[in-house]
């Protein structure tokens, strides 16, 4: 926001940051910031703004795109990975054992691994903003420009993450962990048919299950909870109370998820995440107004003045990556509760 105020000019945004001082890591930053003459750092650029994202606005923008996000929440989880480092993972059913008495032969046995790497995939989004919005002391403005604009990448990315039809677009984009995954079709709403339904999609997990995580909207949570209440456990309590685990299994409810529930074996999934994050603001450019703009914008295009409708661009920037190890490692069920 203080930069925002400032357009651009760090001495301003210094002395606009004052209401902030609370938080060190502002002034820090903008301190930092003011000694760069040449051309703005990111959190990419090693020589200048990189050192920022351990413990900056970087850091702390990273920290509340994953408190808003499904993935953010599944991090903990996942197998944590180096970017574009080849890793073995096993994707055969294991080497088991046997008894084996005296005298006997020991058996051999195989599994199955691959060489799995991550490439380096990244997600942006744009929001714009009034520029009332930007009125210096107000509370509520800065936790509306914080949370649309972090909530807007944080959305996408779910989005992208559990969407079946998402596939994998080579240097652009990584498949969604449920693309070639196996579904269940849903038999019903009644407490039979979704305890059946629930079922199915626990016996399609073939990986050891360690880290299994329930994926779905609070509004079908809550549904299930008030059906099945008295079958099935959720939570350990009454279906009145707000779910957290069922049949023992934890639960992300988020409404970035599609209509869906999702079953995931966290520790399947490879993570890649640096943490890096840029964000860049700006109320001098021209904006094809659009969620699904052409590439590159032509002349019939509606293009906006940010400048000349009083406007506030917000651009975020997040590299990621993540890959599914097996396919018995998630399951989905398409709903309408």
């Amino acid at each position: 926001m203080a930069k925002g105020l400032s357009r651009g000019d760090a001495m301003a945004a210094q002395i606009i940051s004052e209401g902030w001082l609370d938080v060190p890591q502002v002034k820090a930053t903008l301190e930092l910031e003011m000694k760069a003459a040449v051309s703005p750092g990111t959190t990419t650029d090693g020589a200048f703004a990189a050192p920022l994202a351990a413990y900056g606005v970087a850091a702390e923008a990273i920290a509340i795109e994953r408190g808003l996000s499904i993935i953010g929440q599944l991090a903990s989880k996942m197998r944590h990975v180096p970017f574009r480092v080849k890793v073995a993972a096993e994707t055969g059913s294991g080497t088991g054992g046997a008894w084996v008495a005296e005298g006997n032969s020991t058996p051999v046995a195989t599994s199955a691994y691959a060489a799995l790497s991550q490439e380096v995939y990244k997600a942006q989004v744009i929001t714009v903003l009034s520029k009332e919005l930007l009125q210096v002391g107000d509370p509520a403005a800065e936790r509306t420009v914080r949370e649309t604009a972090m909530a807007g990448v944080a959305a996408f990315l779910d989005g992208q993450f559990l969407a079946n039809t998402v596939t994998l677009v080579a240097q652009s984009r990584p498949a969604a962990i449920t693309n070639g995954a196996v579904a269940v079709t849903s038999t019903g709403s009644t407490a039979a048919q979704i305890n059946a339904d629930l079922a199915a999609m626990l016996a399609l997990i073939t990986t050891a299950g360690s880290g299994l995580v329930w994926i779905m909207r609070p509004m079908t949570a809550y549904r299930i909870a008030a059906t099945i209440g008295g079958t099935a456990t959720i939570g350990g309590t009454a279906a009145v109370d707000i779910p957290r685990t069922l049949f023992g299994i934890p639960m992300i409810l988020s409404l970035n998820s599609p209509a869906q529930i999702t079953l995931v074996d966290a520790g399947q999934i490879l993570y890649s995440d640096s943490g890096g994050i840029e964000i860049s603001t700006t109320d001098e450019a021209m904006l094809e107004m659009n969620d699904a703009p052409t590439n590159p914008p032509v002349a019939a295009t509606i293009m906006q003045s940010l400048w000349n409708n009083n406007l506030w661009a917000i651009r975020v920037t997040r590299w990621l990556a993540y890959l599914r190890v097996q396919t018995g490692a998630v399951t989905y069920m398409t709903v309408t509760y």
